[in-house]
């Protein structure tokens, strides 16, 4: 791929992103603080920049301590826990029901869902685990599965977490995941006929 040279005109600018950032992140202290929908939507339409751009930011800022990358399969499964930790939130079901322990990561699953009609109500997930103390851990959302009301999520958890949690607490918290747009959609309804 070609690189782009680098248009020395957004030296300045780029100095104050940077910044900026360094002091919110001295502000914040790690901690997940994270603008409202509406206050995005202000930005968005304010300073005509696309929603994806602006979330993306914020959500690299709110998790600073994120690794380039976590193993992409993890490998030698060695336990698994059962938590069985649950809450309900607005008529939002979460429970933390096991932990995978492997020979480098933790996988903690999370389950969500309503008592509503999977007609009426469709989950849109932006939320990702958060493990206190930390002590360095590296922590990413790994896969999902799932439809409208009900959701299954899978968190990696880096390095592995310890087989006795009583010491740890857990929480989801703010994390929007950009959405790009999709392409269009073309519609395949016509009957094709093999051997004509």
């Amino acid at each position: 791929m070609m690189r782009v040279p680098y248009d020395y005109r957004l030296q300045p600018i780029d100095e104050q992103l940077a910044k900026l950032i360094a002091e919110r992140l001295r502000i914040s202290q790690g901690t997940n603080g994270y603008p409202t929908k509406e206050q995005f939507d202000r930005w968005c339409e304010e300073y005509q920049v696309d929603r994806h751009v602006i979330t993306s930011v914020f959500a690299a800022m709110n998790n600073p301590r994120r690794p380039p990358r976590l193993p992409v399969s993890p490998q030698n499964l060695v336990g698994i826990i059962p938590m069985m930790m649950k809450v309900n939130v607005d008529g939002v079901n979460y429970q933390l029901t096991r932990m995978e322990q492997y020979a480098d990561v933790s996988l903690v699953y999370v389950e969500i869902y309503t008592d509503d009609d999977a007609e009426t109500a469709e989950l849109n997930i932006q939320l990702i685990l958060d493990v206190e103390p930390n002590e360095g851990r590296q922590i990413q959302f790994h896969r999902s599965q799932g439809h409208t009301n009900q959701s299954s999520l899978v968190y990696m958890v880096s390095p592995k977490l310890p087989d006795d949690l009583n010491a740890f607490s857990f929480r989801l918290v703010p994390n929007p995941m950009p959405h790009h747009p999709r392409p269009p959609e073309r519609i395949l309804d016509q009957s094709v006929v093999f051997g004509e």
